[in-house]
């Protein structure tokens, strides 16, 4: 498996995670967030088929959101952030540790951004409690009344990176 930057050419309608929304994101979505610079998509690929992607974009967590992931106001501006906005993988490669692979790029990939760009957190809102379980593996932290709202700080990012 490898994974790539985003390319039109490979055929986005064999993709199946078994979560329409995401399905469909990644058919209708995925180009034109890339082409307006919205988001960054990487794509999982296997031969010519995508067996998994992720997509990335700038965020910030506003002063109550901050409240809800921290449980208490502790700042008088926003918090800069990235936003993991989305995490899928195939059905056929579901449970072969390609959603692990895609994560650990991911964070690979923000963490080096961290040098270049300054943020405090990563956020992720996951799309079901088994998504949640997968991110708390990784050291993602739940808001504190949002249970599918995850972060890790960027410190606690580059320490995991590391390891």
């Amino acid at each position: 498996m490898e994974i790539v930057k985003f390319v039109r050419s490979f055929d986005r309608s064999r993709f199946d995670c078994g979560k329409p929304e995401l399905n469909e994101w990644l058919c209708t979505q995925a180009g034109q967030q890339e082409r307006a610079d919205n988001t960054r998509t990487f794509l999982a690929i296997e031969g010519d088929e995508i067996v998994g992607y992720y997509a990335t974009t700038t965020y910030r967590l506003e002063l109550d959101d901050l409240a809800k992931a921290f449980g208490a106001g502790q700042r008088r501006y926003p918090v800069p952030a990235v936003l993991l906005a989305r995490l899928a993988v195939d059905r056929r490669c579901q449970g072969q540790g390609v959603g692990a692979r895609l994560l650990v790029h991911a964070l690979t990939e923000i963490a080096r951004a961290s040098d270049s760009v300054g943020f405090e957190v990563v956020v992720v809102h996951a799309i079901d409690r088994e998504a949640v379980t997968f991110y708390a593996r990784y050291g993602f932290q739940h808001f504190l009344d949002q249970p599918l709202h995850l972060f890790i700080t960027t410190k606690a990012l580059r320490a995991t990176v590391r390891n």
